[in-house]
């Protein structure tokens, strides 16, 4: 979990959904379908066709995992998560209205990402930053080691990830959404060990209740090359950066992301990064 890729029109994604944390955070935060475009579009054009196999890394409430399944009847999908509270929303939640066979297509395991084992995937998938929990180059290579002997031949490890100078500022960001406020809240970073402090708070109605610290981070704030170079340690053939464009006129971040091999320094930027076992 983390902050959104700024992906959202508030107006459009709000239903007056209920003071509870994943419900605001799925609003504010997850576009399970633009993910799903990006991955399908991505994995066609590497190995031309369509995946119909994905694992949700660190998932909470394993959204992507139960909208992969929504998406298309030949879809399978596992989400995997320590913390077991989420897992149980997401499964009175995000799986309510399931039919039997998508019940079935969708595995939902509480453990570690680094230990679960089962049939391999096309499609990893670790996004909103979550493995930025990982504090050490060792153990960032131990995940990329288990998420390449999960995937098969032919699969791709499908990563988000942000930076630039905003990324290591002590900034608390609002975003209105209808019927809430989101609050990205950086509180602390320690340059020597790249590591920092984030929260999200919400605000419903807007400002005039205040869920404060609903989520907290402790993470490493890891760079494009530390990330590359580490797939290609543990045996990905290839890894691919898709660079987000701007807005001219705000100069935010507009939701296209294409592949690149070079790009500006903005402010603050969002990108996908792909590891590509072949």
């Amino acid at each position: 979990m983390g902050r959104s890729k700024r992906r959202k029109n508030p107006q459009q994604r709000s239903d007056q959904p209920p003071f509870n944390k994943y419900a605001l955070y799925q609003l504010a935060v997850q576009e399970p379908e633009a993910d799903i475009e990006f991955i399908d579009e991505t994995f066609a054009a590497r190995f031309d066709r369509t995946p119909h196999t994905l694992r949700e890394d660190f998932c909470a409430a394993a959204y992507l995992a139960c909208e992969w399944v929504k998406h298309d009847d030949a879809n399978r999908a596992w989400g995997v998560d320590l913390d077991p509270e989420p897992l149980a929303w997401g499964l009175a939640n995000n799986v309510e209205g399931f039919n039997p066979s998508q019940s079935e297509r969708l595995t939902l395991i509480e453990g570690d990402v680094l230990d679960v084992r089962h049939d391999p995937v096309e499609v990893i998938a670790a996004f909103n930053f979550s493995y930025y929990c990982l504090h050490t180059r060792s153990e960032l290579l131990r995940y990329f080691t288990a998420a390449y002997r999960n995937l098969g031949p032919q699969g791709l490890f499908v990563l988000d990830i942000y930076g630039g100078p905003e990324a290591q500022a002590l900034v608390e960001e609002t975003t209105e959404h209808a019927d809430f406020n989101y609050v990205w809240d950086q509180d602390e970073f320690d340059p020597i060990h790249s590591r920092m402090a984030c929260y999200i708070h919400f605000e419903k109605p807007a400002g005039k209740r205040r869920m404060t610290r609903a989520f907290t981070y402790d993470w490493r704030l890891w760079t494009i090359l530390e990330v590359r170079e580490a797939l290609s340690e543990v045996g990905f053939a290839a890894t691919e950066i898709y660079w987000e464009g701007v807005e001219e006129k705000t100069g935010e971040g507009d939701g296209v992301f294409t592949l690149e091999e070079n790009a500006e320094n903005t402010e603050s930027w969002i990108a996908y990064v792909v590891g590509i076992k072949v």
